[in-house]
């Protein structure tokens, strides 16, 4: 995989697509796993891979009795949350250009 496509994948999964439609519509002649681990590599997950994420640590916090886990998972949680908002805020100023572009 060169610098270009690279660089494509991450774009992409930084923007909210499935890292499964990114293989399949974008870069379909590579493995799956390829894809997923250019992306995951640069720290972006689709923001349904965070929700999962995010989902499975709440179900584990709510079978745990150990304070400790408790912190831990509460401290990811957070900083899933902060992904994803920060990618939010990201798209919108990001919509925000696009819609100075064609309004003018």
């Amino acid at each position: 995989m060169n610098k270009k496509e690279s660089e494509e994948i991450i774009r992409l999964a930084r923007e909210g697509k499935h890292i499964s439609k990114i293989w399949s519509e974008h870069f379909h002649e590579y493995d799956y796993w390829e894809v997923y681990m250019e992306a995951y590599g640069a720290g972006e997950r689709s923001s349904v891979g965070v929700k999962r994420m995010i989902t499975a640590r709440l179900n584990k916090l709510a079978d745990t009795d150990s304070k400790e886990t408790r912190e831990e998972l509460t401290e990811e949680i957070n900083e899933l949350v902060v992904h994803l908002y920060s990618r939010y805020r990201a798209s919108q100023q990001k919509l925000e250009k696009v819609r100075g572009i064609i309004n003018d």
